[in-house]
């Protein structure tokens, strides 16, 4: 087994933080280690050496490091918070269309949420923008997973049960859901690397949780944090986790008094 003292020099060749994966590190130091049998070296030592010289084996290091715990209305009053206050206010301000960006989407659950929130104001607005959803992940088989729209139940802990009945098709009595392939439709879904910018020029929604500022730290990650802020306008939202901070930018970012994770440009 990867000892803690051995994943902390990993993650220190990484430029990634400790804190962003101490709560995680028990099922991040398994793939690690798997991969280090793979690679059939014997000690920590070997494989960072190996890193170095191997760019292959560097980038799937990289997967074993990714972490995809999600789950539908994760953090339940930031969407509380988003039906009432925030998506109404956006609506307001930009009549016309909104684009809404999930990224690191894993599974799908994020962008699969808002899309069912938005479906439930828009029913009771006379009338309201198009919304367009891109979420994006850097693990293709999670974009897999989310346009196959199929979860099981543990994914349901936070959801409202009408809007499970109302959007969801029971599967294998139960044990797994699809998701309404009208949803599907709403959703581009689309592989993209957080650290390279963002995917498209504007958003005024950009939902940014438990990823970059959780799992990368130094000049890499605030490059990227620069990017991306700059994709939205004057009165665009940014929502990060509710442990993370974003970094001092350029684009000077205010903290909602009301959601401690939900930042405006």
């Amino acid at each position: 087994m990867l000892s803690d003292d051995e994943f902390r020099r990993l993650l220190k060749h990484l430029d990634r933080p400790w804190d962003g994966f101490r709560k995680v590190r028990k099922g991040v130091k398994k793939r690690v280690r798997r991969h280090m049998q793979t690679l059939e070296c014997t000690g920590i030592d070997a494989y960072l050496d190996l890193l170095k010289r191997s760019q292959e084996a560097s980038a799937e290091c990289q997967r074993c490091l990714m972490v995809t715990i999600s789950r539908f209305f994760r953090d339940r009053m930031l969407w509380d918070h988003l039906q009432a206050r925030v998506l109404p206010g956006l609506i307001k301000r930009f009549p016309d269309r909104l684009t809404a960006w999930s990224a690191g989407c894993a599974n799908g659950e994020e962008p699969y949420t808002l899309a069912m929130i938005w479906e439930r104001l828009d029913a009771t607005l006379p009338s309201a923008p198009i919304l367009e959803i891109l979420a994006t992940d850097v693990e293709p088989s999670c974009i897999l997973r989310a346009k196959a729209g199929l979860y099981p139940r543990s994914s349901f802990r936070e959801m409202p049960e009408d809007l499970r009945n109302r959007w969801f098709h029971k599967l294998r009595g139960g044990r797994w859901w699809q998701i309404d392939a009208y949803l599907r439709e709403r959703v581009n879904l689309r592989v993209h690397q957080l650290l390279e910018g963002p995917p498209a020029r504007h958003f005024q929604l950009i939902l940014l949780r438990n990823n970059l500022l959780t799992y990368y730290q130094g000049p890499a990650m605030v490059a990227a944090m620069e990017q991306i802020t700059a994709t939205l306008p004057k009165g665009g939202v940014l929502i990060v986790g509710s442990h993370e901070h974003p970094p001092s930018l350029h684009v000077p970012l205010t903290r909602d008094p009301e959601c401690p994770w939900l930042y405006r440009v």
